[in-house]
């Protein structure tokens, strides 16, 4: 998994919240199993509503330092539609799902400039995993988030 320079993350997320980020490649299906605790204690996720969104954006100025990754976000043109990620194996119990990572679901081709091998910038998803808890007397509603990053890079082999 390649690790980005804290100013990247900061871009994304800001100083103090959770991101999820990683660099995939071209095709690729993975999924990342989470769990919310207290402490040692699961979060019971009864009457939560999770959802994960991603849309395009643009990469400049990446540079490989060495402390990461380091390069600029910011829009994709033409403004593309979010896209909806999966969430499965959802076990309200023991606080556990899995956010499911399928590029397939999100509209790349393989004819995409920024998937060439000699591109200088990937291609690049930004979006966030919301979880909705409801209210709960005396306790009120609350949204948690953490941020999402992708990069996605030509593989070598099946987008040359």
């Amino acid at each position: 998994m390649a690790l980005f320079s804290q100013n990247t993350i900061t871009q994304v997320s800001g100083f103090a919240n959770p991101v999820i980020s990683g660099e995939l490649v071209y095709n690729q299906q993975t999924y990342w199993n989470l769990v919310l605790t207290n402490g040692a204690t699961p979060v019971n996720l009864t009457g939560v509503t999770i959802a994960a969104q991603i849309v395009r954006r643009t990469v400049s100025n990446l540079v490989d330092t060495r402390n990461g990754l380091s390069f600029s976000v910011s829009n994709y043109t033409p403004t593309p539609t979010p896209v909806s990620l999966t969430i499965s194996n959802r076990i309200d119990a023991s606080g556990s799902f899995t956010l499911v990572i399928d590029d397939t679901a999100w509209g790349l081709i393989t004819s995409d400039p920024e998937l060439n091998i000699a591109a200088e910038n990937p291609v690049c998803f930004t979006g966030r995993l919301k979880m909705s808890f409801p209210a709960v007397a005396p306790t009120p509603a609350e949204d948690n988030i953490i941020f999402l990053m992708f990069l996605v890079r030509s593989d070598g082999v099946i987008v040359v």
